[in-house]
């Protein structure tokens, strides 16, 4: 009994096509099985505050004081400036600010008229926690007697940010006012 043929003529003609169509299907199966084989890595376990003591939602961040000449130098490594944490300086985040109808805004202003939100103190290493709802906020530090912020979003929100709901949105805040660049 001999193999029956293919109506080409060949013997293997018909099994070739077969296992073209099986080719594609072990192909997925073994991305499949390689995937699922991967697993997902789980950060090591920290050991962190209670539930409770977590804040849902709020600004984190850190106010950098920068001073001193930061010009691209001829020498590479020298540099005439520092930056330094902004220890002890007052935070505060106020419904937003809007740069007003000149379009221009001077990087601190001398009051703030919108309604305070959150405030508080710098950390020796110059971080700082506001628990606030989700929104967007303008987001001051304490600076020679008036309030320093870094620029404004697309809407002239001066020194925006902005919180998601459930979020702990991250800033820095450069006070470059005695810097060169």
């Amino acid at each position: 009994m001999g193999a029956s043929r293919c109506s080409c003529g060949s013997r293997t003609c018909g099994s070739l096509v077969r296992m073209g169509r099986l080719i594609p299907v072990v192909f997925v199966l073994a991305l499949t099985v390689t995937a699922l084989s991967m697993g997902r890595k789980e950060a090591p376990a920290q050991k962190s505050a209670p539930a409770s003591a977590m804040p849902a939602c709020g600004i984190r961040g850190s106010v950098e004081i920068w001073e001193g000449n930061f010009m691209p130098m001829i020498a590479p490594g020298r540099s005439g400036g520092a930056i330094t944490p902004g220890a002890g300086r007052r935070v505060r985040a106020h419904e937003p600010v809007y740069m007003g109808a000149q379009g221009l805004a001077q990087a601190r202003r001398d009051t703030v008229t919108t309604a305070l939100v959150a405030e508080t103190i710098c950390d020796s290493s110059g971080r700082f926690f506001l628990a606030v709802p989700p929104g967007t906020y303008s987001v001051f530090v304490e600076e020679r007697g008036g309030w320093y912020y870094n620029g404004w979003n697309g809407e002239g929100v001066q020194g925006a940010v902005t919180v998601p709901p459930d979020s702990v949105a991250g800033i820095v805040i450069k006070i470059t006012s005695k810097a060169t660049f």
